[in-house]
């Protein structure tokens, strides 16, 4: 009889403890996951990567303002469904992913599932504390700071999952996809100077090369094009 009681006793512990340990998600409702095609989880993205491109110290005379890419979106997606923390494979090798895009930069961040797109930016861009632009040199970590920043990047995707085993309780995977990749060894991601001063034919926005045509040069090309039609014509 004493034995028996014993084990129950034994059971109900282990019961209890089990039940103690089990994701809070199941006492709550967790926070929406948002898609890669919600505006304010692409914006957030967007946004904050193009303010941090922007306000580099020393000053980058060649950034590009980024895009938004779906594909790249997709292939964040598909590798944070997988709730491994560790980088594609496939980004390492030459149209590893995708055939439309050569290598492939990568960013990772865990952390809290409700973690807004610029609190996950703004962790990367921290790094900058630990990076000497003159040297290119690193003390700690700074290759998320370096990608973030690398200035012939043109297109990134983002997305996030929920991986609650990676931390014990719900935790949002975030990965960012950029294109063309950074973090080439031995390189700076950008040229020091005066924004704008290197874009070349791209047209300065906000201290940003922009490689989508503005207002102002659509205007001009369609004005070209009519030009060369009443040219033709009168030929």
């Amino acid at each position: 009889m004493a034995l028996k009681k014993k084990l129950i006793f034994l059971w109900t512990l282990a019961l209890y403890l089990v039940a103690s340990r089990l994701p809070k998600a199941f006492g709550k409702v967790l926070p929406r996951v948002p898609t890669i095609n919600d505006p304010e989880f692409k914006n957030g993205f967007l946004n904050s990567h193009n303010e941090a491109r922007r306000k580099v110290q020393p000053p980058a005379s060649n950034m590009n303002q980024l895009s938004w890419d779906k594909s790249l979106a997709k292939l964040a997606k598909s590798w944070t469904r997988e709730c491994k923390f560790s980088h594609n494979p496939c980004t390492s090798k030459r149209h590893g992913c995708t055939k439309d895009y050569d290598y492939i930069g990568e960013n990772i961040y865990l952390g809290k599932i409700d973690a807004r797109p610029e609190d996950v930016v703004f962790s990367w861009y921290n790094e900058t504390k630990d990076y000497n632009f003159d040297d290119n040199t690193c003390t700690k970590t700074c290759g998320h700071y370096t990608q973030v920043v690398w200035a012939k990047t043109l297109k990134i995707g983002c997305a996030i999952s929920n991986c609650p085993h990676l931390t014990g309780y719900s935790a949002g995977l975030f990965v960012c996809n950029y294109v063309p990749a950074g973090n080439f060894q031995g390189s700076k991601p950008y040229i020091k100077g005066e924004p704008c001063s290197m874009c070349g034919e791209k047209e300065c926005v906000n201290s940003l090369c922009s490689h989508t045509m503005g207002r102002a040069s659509q205007q001009k090309t369609c004005h070209l094009l009519v030009l060369g039609f009443i040219l033709q014509r009168l030929i």
